[in-house]
């Protein structure tokens, strides 16, 4: 897994052969609303990822690697291609290993 950061976005890389995933997100210092952003075109038959089943991945797993790690990180945006799967828990292992990556200062400075 790849994790750069563009600005104030970290996003996190998972390239398979079957299956690719991309999350990208900004953290906020408190907890509040989550902003959902969809990437690339709308091809509303494409979709795969449903917006609510990302959100549900993600503070999931955000909740979890928090207790892991006894950090307290939180999010505003979260970002996502809706014509990737959300199949097997992706983004709860994308934000747990994205927050992992943070915490270990493996981040790569990027666009």
């Amino acid at each position: 897994m790849q994790l750069v950061k563009s600005g104030d976005v970290y996003k996190i890389a998972r390239i398979t052969g079957a299956q690719d995933n991309l999350l990208g997100v900004t953290f906020s210092d408190h907890p509040g609303e989550i902003e959902l952003v969809a990437l690339g075109a709308e091809d509303t038959r494409k979709v795969r990822a449903e917006p609510g089943e990302v959100l549900r991945q993600v503070t999931a797993g955000l909740a979890e690697i928090n207790r892991e790690l006894g950090t307290s990180y939180c999010l505003s945006k979260i970002f996502y291609l809706p014509s990737e799967s959300a199949a097997n828990s992706v983004y709860e292992l994308l934000i747990a290993a994205l927050v992992k990556k943070l915490e270990a200062g493996e981040i790569v400075e990027g666009s």
